[in-house]
């Protein structure tokens, strides 16, 4: 078992739309970060293969039925604070009132529809190259953070846009342009002295081109399987994680920052993950 003293955060980094199409890409800073760390391209995410439902179950730990971010997203609402269905974030405040946590998303309805209103916790939202820089410094402001979640955006809009997949330059383009920028997250975390002591997470929400080239939201493979990372202290390389699931994201971030895992979670912690 991973012990606090080795692991004191967890950042997970998510690329909206990337699918498995990292690996067509030139991800050079993704390459460096996990070379120490392991990785997959046949992790599954949930249907339907839409942000809402997945990024709901990458912080929630279940199944889109039941946190129901996309159903609040649609309806313009906040999440509910008294769900039966409780974030990580919420989770981890009810654990530890004093905890330091950040969400810095350049799609909005995330800290609204997804995330619950919680008190004292620093939400922010802005395109890409804003946020960013935005979250360098807020990492070099605050090295106490014990949870940040983070999600770019430009991927998926590329993909909309150009088309999703090996044959689209531009989307391509827009991977590698994501790679550097968490190549300047990274940079921040290690000026601050967090890089090495942290629990970084590295995935993407869904991919696309299933069933249309400028879409996603089926239960194609294009659409369903994902990419999906880590690196940090205690992490096997030679983990297996072919049945990964984005959910199991939520059960890896509780269990590191020394938190029981809902026994009704459809989330589980992937074994041989942690040594």
């Amino acid at each position: 078992m991973v012990s606090k003293k080795d692991i004191k955060r967890v950042i997970i980094l998510g690329i909206d739309g990337a699918g498995t199409f990292i690996r067509e890409a030139q991800t050079p800073y993704l390459d460096i970060l996990l070379a120490g760390g392991v990785q997959t391209h046949l992790a599954r995410t949930v249907y339907p293969s839409n942000s809402g439902e997945c990024w709901g179950s990458l912080l929630h730990g279940v199944v889109p039925n039941r946190h129901e971010s996309h159903v609040h997203i649609q309806k313009n609402r906040s999440y509910p604070v008294d769900s039966m269905a409780p974030s990580i974030f919420r989770i981890l405040r009810e654990a530890k009132p004093d905890s330091t946590m950040a969400a810095f998303v350049s799609w909005k309805p995330i800290i609204t529809g997804v995330i619950e209103d919680i008190e004292g916790m620093n939400k922010y939202a802005a395109p890409d190259e804003e946020l960013v820089p935005t979250i360098g410094a807020y990492l070099r402001s605050n090295p106490g953070v014990e949870l940040l979640f983070v999600q770019l955006d430009d991927v998926d809009a590329a993909g909309h846009r150009h088309g999703y997949g090996e044959d689209s330059t531009e989307y391509l383009k827009a991977i590698t342009r994501a790679d550097k920028q968490i190549g300047e997250i990274s940079k921040a975390l290690l000026e601050a002295g967090m890089l090495e002591d942290s629990l970084l997470i590295i995935t993407t929400d869904h991919g696309g081109g299933g069933l249309d080239a400028f879409n996603h939201g089926s239960d194609a493979p294009r659409d369903m399987t994902i990419f999906w990372g880590c690196r940090g202290p205690g992490i096997n390389p030679e983990a297996n994680l072919s049945s990964l699931s984005i959910m199991d994201t939520a059960a890896v971030a509780l269990h590191v920052l020394g938190l029981p895992i809902p026994r009704d979670w459809d989330a589980r912690l992937p074994a041989g993950l942690l040594d």
